[in-house]
């Protein structure tokens, strides 16, 4: 190989796959390099190819990787003083426990009709869709119960609002209604339908003992 080059006095022309039109290395080219190949994560999909805003497409990026700011990451950088749920106040607050292991989140996909463990949390586009709902923008239905279950977290920790199932309902609904601007007209029967399913919910009471 070397046989075939000839040493100049000229400059060297450093090129790179990942680089921009500015010969500068682009992080983004790099990511598109990624996830365009057959060896690209397989949340891309469910996290980035759906309707859901950008803020909860982030959201979704961070859950999936277990990386959202729970009590046991903030116990280990002495943000808190325990890494106790608040919503359970049974067991260790970890992303998985949030959103599938609390017996408050466990209590909110029954309703939903929809099978969730902990170990769902970090395989969420693995989940299956209920026969009665569509099957078209699923994944983004997912991340809406899962953005809710985490602002309903919020509102317990940072307001002193105690676990409520019928508020946490009407801020799905709520997202539900608005997200459908965010799909074609053809698909908008989609909303509809998750706009039916927080609906037909019955009335619970707000604290989580009277479950």
């Amino acid at each position: 190989m070397l046989a075939d080059f000839s040493l100049t006095i000229e400059p060297d022309h450093r090129r790179c796959p990942w680089e921009d039109e500015a010969h500068r290395l682009s992080s983004l080219v790099i990511y598109k390099s990624v996830v365009s190949s057959d060896s690209g994560c397989g949340y891309y999909k469910f996290v980035w190819e759906n309707c859901a805003p950008p803020r909860v497409k982030f959201f979704g990026w961070l859950l999936v990787q277990n990386q959202i700011q729970t009590k046991n990451y903030l116990l280990k950088k002495n943000c808190v003083d325990s890494d106790l749920c608040e919503l359970c106040n049974t067991y260790v607050e970890s992303v998985a426990h949030l959103i599938a292991g609390c017996e408050f989140a466990a209590g909110f996909w029954r309703r939903l009709g929809i099978t969730l463990t902990e170990g769902d949390v970090s395989q969420l586009w693995e989940v299956q869709p209920l026969a009665a709902l569509p099957r078209a923008h699923f994944n983004a239905l997912l991340l809406l119960c899962c953005w809710r279950l985490w602002k309903h977290r919020h509102d317990v920790v940072f307001r002193s609002m105690p676990p409520c199932y019928a508020r946490l309902l009407v801020g799905c609904r709520k997202d539900a209604e608005l997200w459908s601007c965010r799909l074609p007209q053809a698909d908008r029967y989609v909303t509809h339908a998750w706009v039916s399913l927080f609906s037909s919910q019955p009335p619970y009471v707000s604290i989580i003992s009277d479950m």
